[in-house]
Order: structure tokens, then sequence, then C-alpha cells
């Protein structure tokens, strides 16, 4: 299931919360780290890992790391990048962040479209490919 993000700042405990519970709903199973390689539009090259109790479940959390421009945080912060998708074209998002413990915030202006030329390179299982860009159809990525 993957996490919509929407507005100017997102938080990551929301979703940290959420996938405590598809944990403990999944009956306490291990996770696999699944590895996809990615570039956005603004060039940066990342890797997303994405959790799963199994090759087709839902991923229960994700990370990203990319290498190129970070976004400025505080001192209290550290910058990461999140995965996020539009609520109106259901684009697939990289968003730089500033991460806090398990929190993070993004702004929406920041993100930048997840390139593509296969459905393969689109992180999520329902994810397509279409003129360049990753979309998830009706928002539904896994």
């Amino acid at each position: 299931m993957l996490r919509l993000k929407i507005g100017l700042r997102a938080s990551r405990s929301r979703a940290l919360t959420l996938a405590g519970c598809l944990l403990a709903c999944a009956g306490g199973k291990e996770t696999t780290p699944e590895e996809h390689a990615f570039s956005d539009a603004e060039g940066r090259s990342c890797r997303a890992t994405l959790e799963k109790t199994s090759p087709t479940a839902p991923s229960v959390s994700d990370s990203v790391s990319c290498e190129g421009m970070v976004r400025a945080c505080s001192s209290e912060a550290v910058p990461c990048f999140e995965l996020s998708v539009t609520m109106d074209t259901y684009a697939v998002m990289n968003c730089p962040a500033c991460c806090r413990g398990s929190a993070s915030s993004f702004l929406a202006e920041d993100c930048s479209p997840v390139r593509c030329e296969t459905d393969e390179e689109c992180i999520y299982q329902r994810a397509v490919c279409e003129d360049g860009a990753c979309l998830c159809p009706e928002g539904v990525c896994e």
C-alpha cells in the first residue's frame, strides 16, 4: 500500500503507525527488502527500498536514497527523500525532505516526477510508465 502524501508538509509518523499496524496484522512476519533503482526529472540517481512480507504483498515501509542535490534542513533534521503520489495526476514523485526521527517534511513544489522507459522502472507493482513518467492508476500503486 502506498501512502499518499498531500499538501505542503507530510508526516512519516502517520505512515509509520500504519506500517506498524500492517506488521502487526501480518502476524509479525519478517520483511524482505525489495530494491528499485530509479531517476527523477531533476536528474538524480536514486534507489528505493520497499520492505515487504512477501514478493506480492504491498510494502509495509519504504526508504529512498539519492545522489545529487538535497534539501537544506535545520540543525535538528537531516536531508532525506520521500516518495509521494499527486492527487490530481497520480504521478509518482520523488521529494527532497527533512527527516527527524520517524517524521519527515517536504514541500510539494520541490518534488520531481519519477522518470521511466518501462513499467518495471516505476518502483511499485501497479505503477505504469506513461510518456516517460510513472503513474499509479487511480492512485493505487500496490
